[in-house]
């Protein structure tokens, strides 16, 4: 045993300065990936060692890959010493003793140990190591660009990722109506539904559906005095299970006759439940293969969050691109339209506009700019209202058919200024 020991010896202190090196990088590596937007945006306005994380951070694929491979040819360096420290043994019993024991210290000392460590204090680490890992990815950049190409040439032979042409493109299809009659105005209609058309599987269900805050829905028992002598906005009689919280069938108000009125209940139909990511063309796809005219919107966590009616897909089909559509409204976007001054529809998230701005806003248990006005108003924003976020002023400048709001958003003048 003594004169295994001395065989190995040697082979200990390049063994023991390899360990400390996966661990360096496997602990960087978990830790600059684990930083969150505002700590990375902290990194900026921080000391020496913090600017220099943020600028490794600002290019992380260069950062990955850096780290990637200096652990790559570090652990192979470890395991060719553990198979030579191996080899070098004279009982077969201890060369496949020390050769477990090896990848065992490398997996727990070398990956797991100091991965877990940075997990839990990425702020600290990143600091820490920012200069030696700028160093070690800076002499890497020598090597990167015969990974990119091994890496791309590997990519396309085993997966090219081909793809097949359009039968038709929509210009095709814009000349063929062009030339299909001679009214300019009617021409210009027909390629605009065109457009309207090929669009749909661009437009996500989100961006078009009625939220609950713009559907009316019934808890059962029905009846028709529910309704209050008037349709409901969306058509449909919207009922719910009996808790009231999730839609579960729907009962198409253009088709009751008076002999239906007395049982609502075997009018009802079954919905199709989509969810918010897919497309109105998979929608509209779903509606017909079920033959049903409503669906039910569900979120990640498989909670109602809106409904989308045949009719409405018809209306993203049909609509002008002249006046305002229900689509511009509904769809989640902000954009600067001059210093200071955003414009940002209800669906915009609070940290897309945090984003955008640079800074952090006051936590607020809704998530959009159309809930934080619904939280300040208690009722559904009409034009003019104006509401305060932090430093901010929200002021509602449109209102859509269906509630959709357009917002201006713009920091408030400080009263010290105003004094002045």
């Amino acid at each position: 045993m003594l004169e295994s020991l001395t065989s190995i010896w040697a082979y200990l202190p390049s063994l023991l300065v390899l360990l400390l090196l996966s661990g360096f990088f496997s602990g960087s590596e978990a830790a600059f990936f684990s930083l969150t937007l505002s700590q990375r945006r902290g990194l900026a306005h921080g000391s020496a060692a913090a600017r220099v994380a943020f600028l490794l951070v600002a290019r992380s694929e260069r950062l990955l890959m850096g780290i990637l491979f200096w652990n790559l040819a570090i652990n192979l360096s470890f395991f060719s010493l553990v198979s030579r420290a191996a080899l070098s043994l004279p009982v077969s019993a201890h060369s496949t003793l020390v050769t477990i024991l090896g990848l065992v210290v490398i997996i727990v000392f070398g990956e797991f140990l100091p991965k877990s460590v940075a997990v839990l204090h990425p702020l600290p680490v990143v600091k820490l190591v920012a200069w030696p890992l700028a160093l070690a990815v800076r002499l890497a950049d020598g090597f990167l660009p015969l990974i990119q190409f091994s890496n791309e040439a590997s990519r396309r032979l085993l997966w090219p990722g081909l793809k097949p042409e359009n039968y038709l493109e929509q210009a095709d299809l814009e000349r063929a109506i062009e030339l299909s009659t001679d009214d300019a105005q009617l021409a210009e209609q027909e390629r605009q539904v065109l457009r309207n058309v090929i669009q749909l599987s661009e437009i996500r269900v989100e961006e078009w559906m009625r939220p609950r805050t713009q559907y009316r829905s019934f808890v059962p028992p029905l009846s028709i005095d529910h309704l209050g002598g008037e349709k409901t906005p969306s058509g449909y009689m919207l009922v719910t299970n009996a808790s009231g919280r999730e839609v579960t069938s729907a009962i198409d108000l253009n088709t009751i006759l008076a002999a239906d009125i007395d049982d609502l209940a075997a009018k009802k139909k079954l919905l199709v439940v989509i969810p918010w990511c897919a497309t109105i063309a998979e929608a509209l796809k779903k509606l017909r293969q079920a033959k049903r005219r409503v669906a039910v919107v569900i979120n990640e966590y498989g909670e109602t969050i809106g409904i989308l009616t045949w009719e409405d897909i018809f209306e993203a089909i049909l609509h002008s691109e002249d006046s305002t559509s229900h689509r511009e409204l509904a769809r989640a976007e902000v954009r600067l339209v001059s210093p200071g001054v955003w414009l940002a529809t209800g669906m915009t998230k609070l940290r897309r506009l945090e984003r955008l701005m640079g800074r952090r806003l006051s936590v607020s248990r809704n998530l959009t700019v159309g809930g934080v006005m619904q939280e300040q108003l208690h009722r559904l924003p009409e034009s003019g209202d104006v509401c305060s976020l932090d430093d901010l002023l929200l002021e509602v400048v449109e209102v859509g058919t269906r509630g959709e709001i357009l917002v201006r958003i713009s920091e408030a003048p400080q009263v010290g200024s105003e004094e002045m």
